[in-house]
């Protein structure tokens, strides 16, 4: 079952702090540092400085990121800038985001999880994490004792009673409501309230009790806290599996909310020698029909109708490559069973079918030769397609590669048998922002 409870977390203290939009932070932990430098300007008390702070040539193992987070965190405590809900409650949190006119929607029960073995019970990963990040989350949570982010897990009801109770609640008063920007400078509405009333909350830890959560953003994270309540479990010999080390905060959004969307990430190529556009089609052609399709359009458009030409209902794999001009190459697969057969027999045929499988062996890796220990050198991920179509047309990436959704259906099927996509296949948006809840990790 998945275990959930509420909590006391720390929220920021609206007597000091005038405007919640100058402190809260992308939930992105690998920042720009011109990222960093227009968080930090907004606010003395950015929630950048605890999640993804500064760092300088001359930190020290005392004196670095993760412990100025630390001190930042305990300061802002002992000074009021965070405050501490008096009651346990769970937290209904809710963002809006426009988008060139659509509304886009993520409403979660903010919670803490039990923690659990990857695969063991009601939590299931997703995607791989990613073990380059592992450390640094691993020595911020060492150095806090604290989740400064929430994970995002996304769960699948049957009766609708957990998204019926979202709407009524949606209609009372938030205790708090501001906008912020986000990275990518879209405005984001968001609003949070605290469920404090003891029945609502036994009928919400009820019903999580046989539903599934599915980490969609941040399995490194949950993985993180998974080796650090292991640690101290065996530092501990009283430890009984109640103390808060075996818990973590987490965003627990709807499958059937209105305006949630599972955003594919698309890739942007810098290939390692001189790329060749026509020897790449003549290469791609050995798995790939590919169809040259001229657009004429403008730039806004250009991108919009590179996804309507690959969408598709078919269970086949479309795939959009671009290499700059006024035109792209539409890519269907030939043989939709040829990854399951030839490369990936251990794997089920649900996972073989990932148009991000395909991508990764059939082109990225065979085509234009950048294997998996090179991957991220060369191939960047990205929610925004228009990122990635400035990358080519300004010289930042020779090929950029967009890709339809993955299906809610598609990621229950792969990890029920134990698997998981490959990394950042996969974005659920909007994310939860840092600094809107923080848990300590305390009694």
């Amino acid at each position: 079952m998945a275990n959930i409870k509420p909590f006391c977390g720390y929220r920021y203290n609206s007597e000091k702090i005038n405007s919640l939009s100058s402190v809260v932070s992308p939930t992105y932990f690998n920042l720009s540092d011109e990222d960093k430098e227009t968080l930090y300007a907004k606010s003395d008390y950015n929630a950048a400085r605890l999640f993804s702070g500064k760092r300088f040539e001359d930190d020290t193992a005392s004196n670095n990121t993760f412990t100025r987070a630390r001190d930042y965190l305990n300061k802002w405590i002992e000074d009021g800038i965070l405050v501490r809900d008096e009651e346990p409650v769970i937290y209904m949190y809710e963002q809006t985001i426009d988008v060139g006119g659509t509304l886009y929607s993520n409403t979660s029960f903010v919670a803490l999880v039990e923690l659990e073995e990857i695969g063991s019970g009601m939590v299931m990963p997703c995607e791989k994490p990613h073990e380059g990040s592992m450390n640094d989350h691993y020595e911020l949570l060492a150095a806090t004792n604290a989740d400064i982010s929430m994970i995002n897990c996304l769960y699948m009801e049957q009766e609708k009673e957990l998204y019926n109770l979202m709407n009524a609640l949606q209609e009372e008063e938030p205790d708090v409501e501001f906008s912020s920007e986000e990275k990518s400078g879209e405005n984001v509405h968001q609003r949070l309230w605290k469920i404090s009333y003891k029945p609502t909350i036994d009928f919400i830890v009820d019903r999580f009790k046989d539903i599934t959560l599915y980490i969609t953003d941040g399995q490194t994270r949950y993985e993180t806290c998974m080796k650090y309540r292991n640690y101290m479990k065996a530092h501990n010999p009283n430890h009984t599996g109640k103390e808060p080390y075996n818990y973590m905060m987490m965003s627990l959004s709807n499958s059937k909310s209105d305006g949630l969307v599972v955003l594919p990430m698309h890739r942007g190529v810098k290939t390692p020698k001189n790329f060749n556009e026509a020897m790449f089609v003549a290469n791609a052609q050995d798995h790939f029909k590919v169809e040259k399709i001229i657009i004429d359009s403008s730039d806004e458009q250009f991108v919009e109708t590179m996804l309507h030409q690959i969408a598709t209902t078919k269970p086949e794999t479309r795939i959009a490559a671009y290499c700059g001009g006024d035109y792209f190459y539409r890519m269907i697969l030939q043989d939709n069973d040829y990854i399951k057969k030839e490369i990936h027999p251990e794997m089920s045929k649900e996972y073989c079918r990932l148009d991000i499988v395909a991508l990764n062996d059939l082109i990225i890796d065979d085509v234009l030769h950048i294997n998996e220990d090179k991957y991220n050198d060369y191939v960047t991920a990205s929610r925004s397609y228009n990122a990635c179509y400035r990358g080519v047309n300004n010289g930042d990436y020779d090929i950029m590669f967009l890709l339809n959704t993955v299906r809610v259906d598609q990621i229950r099927n792969i990890t029920a048998v134990g698997e998981r996509l490959p990394g950042t296949t996969i974005s659920v948006y909007p994310k939860p922002s840092v600094g809107v809840v923080i848990n300590v990790k305390e009694d």
